[in-house]
């Protein structure tokens, strides 16, 4: 018998997170998918850094709606404001995908930047998302 309280206590907040983490990475592989398209698109249009801002815009809103409903189930936190603490978290993640995406682009190809700039402000956006934007406080 675990007579460790806080071992037995923790266990299913744990495998929660776990979960939220495994239903976060799914829709950021969508969000990539959207921001890949958009970028492949606009990319001969633009510089490659303005195209991966514009691309990351449709795919930020796209993730938004899909963490919303399937990763957090937030129905009870009104769209509008759910949206701009999703922003908030989201901007300063777009500072690191930014600059990641313009220092990586300067020395592998911009497809390659694209894919590790996502990755590191990925990070930074569960754990915003997790304990701020759907935190229990709403």
């Amino acid at each position: 018998m675990n007579t460790d309280i806080r071992r037995t206590v923790g266990v299913p907040a744990t495998r929660e997170r776990l979960t939220r983490l495994a239903k976060f990475a799914l829709v950021g592989v969508s969000g990539f998918v959207v921001n890949l398209v958009v970028f492949a698109v606009i990319a001969p249009l633009f510089w490659y850094v303005v195209a991966g801002s514009l691309s990351w815009f449709v795919a930020n809103f796209s993730s938004y709606n899909l963490n919303r409903w399937f990763t957090f189930e937030a129905a009870d936190l009104g769209y509008v404001r759910g949206y701009a603490k999703h922003l908030s978290v989201y901007s300063v993640g777009f500072l690191v995908y930014l600059s990641s995406l313009w220092l990586f682009g300067l020395v592998v190809g911009s497809y390659a930047a694209l894919g590790l700039a996502t990755a590191f402000s990925g990070v930074l956006n569960f754990v915003g998302s997790e304990f701020w934007v759907f935190g229990s406080d709403g």
